[in-house]
């Protein structure tokens, strides 16, 4: 990886680099415009800012202080977070759908919200803002809920009870050596039951997570024709939000 990084491009266009490069053309095409300098001055200044250039681009990419910073941004880019749009594509299209009459839902919100009283448009813009909030989360939601749905279509528990019993039956007339390193795989057995059933289990909760969302968001595209009680629905909206975010943490 390290072979593919263009080192001199990176020094050609660090930040500072550019700044000092349009600091020098800024500066000259200044002093020509002003004209109380001798002519030869902006030129002198470009040549000058042009060596200087040169013994940088010559120097910082061999510099093995540098090539390590480079790396280490190109590692941070690389695990960045994808974007919602990224995410939303690597989605299956049953779950595009169902995001996007949730979506579709929230631009109906915010139509009609529009059309209320303009007293009450701090509070709806903040509640536009706290479904936007969700329609992250949702998604994110969708995102886990098929990658565990995945992670359970490679294996399921019968299949693992059944080679732990087998396992088991077989281990009974074994050596002790022999038991030994059954034993070990015993263990791993074991682990990607408990590792199987809790899958099971973040899935059924990540599912009644999605529905909830569904429900409060609907519930406030019913309410946002006429809205009588906004507090409410503002109270059910940080309630959720809350909820939410601490579903999201003990799934990851």
């Amino acid at each position: 990886m390290a072979d593919d990084i263009n080192y001199t491009t990176a020094a050609l266009f660090n930040t500072w680099n550019l700044v000092f490069l349009i600091t020098v053309v800024v500066a000259s095409a200044g002093l020509g415009v002003v004209g109380l300098v001798p002519a030869w001055l902006p030129e002198l200044l470009l040549l000058l800012g042009g060596g200087v250039e040169l013994v940088y681009l010559g120097v910082m990419p061999r510099h093995e202080r540098f090539q390590r910073y480079v790396r280490a941004e190109k590692r941070s880019e690389r695990h960045q977070a994808p974007s919602q749009r990224e995410i939303f594509s690597q989605l299956r299209n049953q779950s595009q759908r169902r995001y996007a009459k949730l979506r579709k839902l929230r631009e109906q919100i915010e139509t009609n919200y529009q059309k209320l009283s303009y007293t009450f448009q701090g509070i709806l813009t903040s509640h536009v803002e706290k479904i936007d909030g969700l329609l992250d989360s949702y998604l994110d939601l969708l995102h886990q809920r098929e990658r565990y749905r995945d992670f359970m279509d490679s294996a399921t528990e019968t299949q693992i009870l059944e080679s732990i019993e087998a396992l088991k039956e077989d281990m009974a007339d074994d050596t002790e050596r022999v038991r030994a390193v059954k034993q070990r795989r015993l263990k791993v057995l074991k682990r990607r039951l408990a590792r199987l059933r809790k899958a099971h289990e973040t899935l059924e909760i990540i599912g009644a997570q999605l529905s909830t969302i569904e429900d409060v968001v609907r519930y406030i595209h019913e309410q946002s024709w006429t809205l009588q009680n906004p507090e409410e629905v503002t109270a059910q909206l940080d309630t959720l939000l809350q909820e939410v975010e601490e579903t999201q943490s003990s799934i990851r």
